[in-house]
């Protein structure tokens, strides 16, 4: 499976989440303040529905269901918990989550890279002022930024995952190769968006009247996203959407390795490369790529070990969950909470 894709997949921020929840806020609230205004002469075709029939899928032992959890303790008594989550699932993520929550309810509180669910909730302005770098305010579109083949082909996918594919002109490169993304996961796959490990999880600690962190923001994702250059997106649209064939297979094998929670497998898929893939790229091309992989993952990990030393040492117990990638490798948060002088154990489950 081609490494881009593979660390896109842990990437992939929670944008068709916000999308579809602005597009419910916009069509509910027919006056919006001034920072929706952009989305007045916007159709919306159709919402997406990213559930897909799994029926095809063999019966899973439930042993087996156990996504990596680690028990993160240091030496004057501090408790925690670290868990990798993934943002796609399937019917096992039930049986995962059931097996996950007595760990949940002992801590004081659950962290996640951003609660969307609080962010969801938000006034459809200050949700739109988030979505602002992706717009394209100069009465340009889309179209005018991608060969129309190209431009065609990604049209084409949106409609297919029903998408909303006219309303997204407004957007730029950057919304596009998530949403090209996310199009792709719809309807190459089996696996459902909206049964990500993520917001089950938030939702519990919702029921539960337990405390929900933040550990980054949505403010700080989607910054990072909107700044990568427009060279950097169209490459990845472009590899999207000459792979799509791959998607079923590659996402098995991750999901696979995720929910039996093996982590050196994990790390094996996650650091997978093609070597035809990698040799045709340029050498500009290698360098955005690598860039990207720094600053989603290097350093954002280093950010988020802060956050995680900081309850630490305050003797809060945290069951601290974000995206499974964060944690692998030497610049990854068990490498770095070890390096602190945390202990980290995998626990059996």
């Amino acid at each position: 499976m081609k490494k881009l894709f593979i660390n896109r997949l842990w990437h992939v921020a929670l944008i068709l989440s916000l999308i579809l929840s602005l597009f419910s806020g916009c069509k509910n609230n027919q006056t919006v303040s001034s920072a929706s205004n952009l989305s007045s002469s916007a159709s919306v075709e159709a919402s997406a529905d990213t559930s897909v029939p799994d029926e095809t899928k063999p019966p899973v032992d439930p042993a087996s269901i156990h996504p990596m959890l680690f028990h993160v303790t240091g030496d004057k008594g501090q408790e925690g918990y670290l868990f990798g989550t993934i943002h796609v699932g399937d019917k096992q993520m039930d049986t995962a989550l059931e097996k996950l929550l007595p760990y949940v309810d002992r801590c004081d509180a659950l962290a996640v890279e951003f609660d969307v669910v609080a962010f969801e909730k938000r006034p459809i302005s200050e949700q739109m002022e988030v979505l602002m770098p992706f717009v394209l305010t100069d009465g340009s579109k889309i179209s005018d930024y991608m060969p129309e083949e190209l431009y065609q082909k990604a049209s084409d996918l949106l409609r297919e995952a029903k998408l909303p594919a006219s309303f997204m002109k407004i957007y730029n490169l950057a919304m596009w190769s998530q949403l090209v993304e996310q199009a792709a996961l719809i309807t190459k796959t089996n696996y459902d968006l909206n049964s990500g490990m993520d917001r089950a999880l938030i939702q519990h600690c919702y029921d539960k009247s337990i405390e929900v962190r933040d550990v980054e923001s949505a403010e700080l994702q989607y910054s990072i996203l909107a700044a990568f250059p427009d060279e950097l997106n169209l490459l990845m649209i472009e590899q999207t959407l000459k792979n799509l064939d791959d998607y079923q297979a590659g996402i098995d094998k991750l999901y696979n390795a995720w929910i039996n929670g093996d982590l050196k497998e994990i790390a094996a898929v996650i650091n997978e490369e093609d070597a035809e893939e990698m040799a045709a790229y340029t050498e500009k091309e290698r360098a955005l790529l690598e860039d990207y992989s720094n600053q989603m993952l290097t350093q954002r990990n280093l950010g988020m070990r802060d956050r995680a030393v900081e309850w630490l040492k305050a003797g809060d117990k945290v069951f601290f969950a974000v995206g499974a990638a964060h944690l692998v490798n030497e610049d990854g948060l068990i490498a770095l909470l070890q390096a602190e002088g945390y202990a980290v154990e995998q626990l059996s489950y």
